[in-house]
């Protein structure tokens, strides 16, 4: 039996060989990552966070850290982006703890105390006779919505509300009184009213009824084929004996006068089934739009000091 240390050398050999290059590009990827994070810490010291805030999202998609999230929290209050400065920082908060980095994570809390009283907050109040509504703002999804106020970023912010067999709902807010929370009621949501699909039925009406006089016009045309095949077998019958030409004759006009009727009878069918379907047609129907009622009122609270820092 041949040795197998061979092909097992092999084999280890050539995993080796995948695995290595996949090890340089992860740190590859890393190092790239540091020099985002670098160059971003750089244009934040230049007061560039416009230029900082792509870096960072780049460093952090390639390498997530709490230390990245952090910065960018700093980038989002600089640039008057509140609302995302306080998101960013509850991230890199949590992420700090599952990094077991206290120091940072006691950073981005005391961040996010002095940014919230200068939020502006959006609190949603669904319709409590709704069954299984669902919630949108600025186009994301508010799953398990629990009534907390959001905090909002300057500007116009757009909720959105959704329900099965109901017509859907939308609203424009600003959000430019600081400090405030803006509270929204969404009104109930109308049933669907979605007009059946409009057919028009007259070309397939003028087709039909058309086959039916056709088949009409060759009804009568063997009718009368049949009345002279009739009338040309008297002249081979006498006293009710016919020759054997008479008796072709008069089969022949047996089987067009059965043929006629049966024709006749389908073209009066189909001709009274394209009269039907061109009455039926009906002209389309204005769709309902439904602009819904929206109530909007104000808490306000007080406004805190801004807040902006860089660790």
């Amino acid at each position: 039996m041949k040795s197998l240390a061979p092909v097992i050398a092999v084999a280890v050999a050539s995993a080796l060989s995948f695995v290595a290059p996949c090890a340089r590009a992860q740190d590859d990827r890393v190092a790239y990552a540091d020099r985002l994070f670098s160059h971003g810490v750089e244009l934040m010291k230049n007061d560039d966070c416009q230029a900082a805030v792509p870096e960072f999202l780049d460093s952090q998609r390639l390498d997530p850290s709490a230390a990245t999230l952090a910065n960018l929290a700093t980038c989002y209050a600089r640039l008057g982006r509140r609302a995302s400065a306080w998101k960013t920082y509850r991230e890199a908060a949590a992420r700090a703890a599952s990094e077991g980095n206290p120091t940072l994570r006691g950073q981005a809390l005391s961040a996010m105390s002095r940014l919230s009283p200068t939020l502006t907050k959006l609190r949603i109040v669904p319709p409590t006779d709704t069954q299984s509504i669902s919630l949108r703002l600025n186009g994301e999804p508010l799953d398990a919505y629990d009534g907390v106020p959001i905090p909002l970023d300057s500007g116009e912010s757009v909720i959105e509300a959704f329900a099965p067999g109901r017509e859907p709902w939308r609203r424009t807010v600003n959000a430019s009184e600081v400090g405030a929370t803006l509270v929204i009621e969404v009104p109930e949501l109308r049933p669907s009213e979605q007009q059946p699909k409009h057919v028009d039925l007259r070309p397939h009406a003028v087709i039909v009824a058309g086959v039916g006089v056709a088949m009409l016009v060759v009804g009568s045309v063997l009718g009368l084929s049949a009345k002279r095949s009739d009338d040309q077998s008297s002249s081979f019958c006498r006293a009710g004996r016919c020759t054997s030409e008479g008796v072709a004759l008069r089969e022949d006009a047996a089987s067009k006068a059965t043929a006629a009727t049966y024709v006749a009878g389908l073209g009066l069918v189909a001709t009274g089934t394209g009269v039907a379907l061109w009455f039926a047609t009906k002209p389309p129907e204005q769709p309902f739009t439904n602009e819904g009622v929206l109530t909007e009122r104000f808490d306000s609270g007080d406004v805190g000091m801004s807040w902006s820092g860089r660790f």
